[in-house]
This record gives structure tokens, C-alpha cells and sequence, in this order.
């Protein structure tokens, strides 16, 4: 969940970047931030320490990000550690891939299936995909073991869930209600 203030400012990126013309380049320096981040526990816990001084996170963004990253992103960077805000910037990262997302009919579905797809499985699940939500569909497929048979599908808060592991814990609080 992303904050008010974080999609406040990943509103604003998106329209300046829309604006000037540059929004796949903000793009690709958001998912930099992004992978960086999530991928340092430490740099999470540092920036969203109020024992470190501002100054001193600056200049870590600094040393990380300065000439990996166009002028708007890195203007944003500056900003967020003038405001002391900079521990906002994992979200406003991810608040900014939704409203990309939102701005292009892109929607994110993860399917976890039972067994591997193979290309034209992939691809009719993909199509039936799109069909259904009138949207481009970037689909991300993990097997799980655990799904027994089937698959489920995660469209952001919903979940439409085919697989026999499910069906069989139906089947089971049926019984087990109509022995009580």
C-alpha cells in the first residue's frame, strides 16, 4: 500500500515527465531506485532512520544515483532529502509503476500454476487474459507444486482461485459441516 504523500509525488513525476516528454526514461530510473532498494535492507533501514541527518542521506543518494538517473529523477531525489522525506522513496517508486501502469491500460497479473506452461498455454491464458480485462496484461507465471492441478490468478486485491488444492479444502469444510 502506498502512501498519500508517496502518490502525491509519484503523481507529480508522472505528469512532469509526461509534460517534458521523457516518461520511459523516469521509468527505467524509477525501477533502478526501485531494485536498489529492495535489494539493500540496509539502504531501506538507513533511509528511514531519524538518527541519520539529512545531509549524510543525501549524500549516500548521491554517491548511488548521481549519473544513473536523468535530471527529473534525480531533482525528485534532492527534494525528497530537503523535505526529510527521502524515506518515501521506495514507495513513491512503486506509486509510480501503478500510475504508469494506470496511464498506459497496463494491469500486472500473477498466475501461480500447479505445472509449466508451454508457449501456446502461455499465450491463450495471456490472450484470455486480455480479453477479460480489456487491458495489456504483463503476466508473470510461477509453478507451485502445492496447487495440486490448476492454477490461481492474482489481479491486484482479487484472487480467482481454479486450483484442485482449493476445490479439495471446499470439499473437505462441506463434509466436515454436514458431519457436525
Amino acid at each position: 500500500m502506498v502512501s498519500k504523500a508517496a502518490r502525491r509525488y509519484a503523481r507529480a513525476l508522472l505528469d512532469t515527465s509526461i509534460e517534458q516528454g521523457n516518461i520511459e526514461e523516469v521509468l527505467d530510473d524509477i525501477g533502478l531506485i526501485d531494485s536498489t532498494i529492495s535489494d539493500s535492507p540496509e539502504l531501506r533501514a538507513f533511509l528511514r532512520s531519524p538518527i541519520v541527518r539529512k545531509e549524510v542521506k543525501r549524500s549516500a543518494l548521491d554517491e548511488i544515483f548521481k549519473g544513473k538517473v536523468g535530471d527529473l529523477t534525480y531533482n525528485l531525489i534532492g527534494t525528497l532529502c530537503d523535505k526529510s522525506r527521502e524515506k518515501l522513496l521506495h514507495d513513491i517508486t512503486r506509486g509510480f509503476v501503478e500510475l504508469y501502469n494506470e496511464h498506459h491500460n497496463i494491469v500486472e497479473i500473477g498466475v501461480r500454476s500447479a505445472f509449466d506452461l508451454n508457449k501456446d498455454q502461455h499465450k491463450d491464458l495471456h490472450e484470455k487474459l486480455e480479453s477479460a480485462t480489456g487491458k495489456t496484461v504483463r503476466l508473470s507465471v510461477e509453478n507451485d507444486v502445492e496447487l495440486i492441478g490448476g492454477l490461481t490468478v492474482h489481479i491486484s486485491d482479487t484472487v480467482i482461485d481454479g486450483s484442485v488444492k482449493h476445490k479439495l479444502n471446499q470439499l473437505k469444510e462441506k463434509f466436515t459441516a454436514a458431519v457436525e
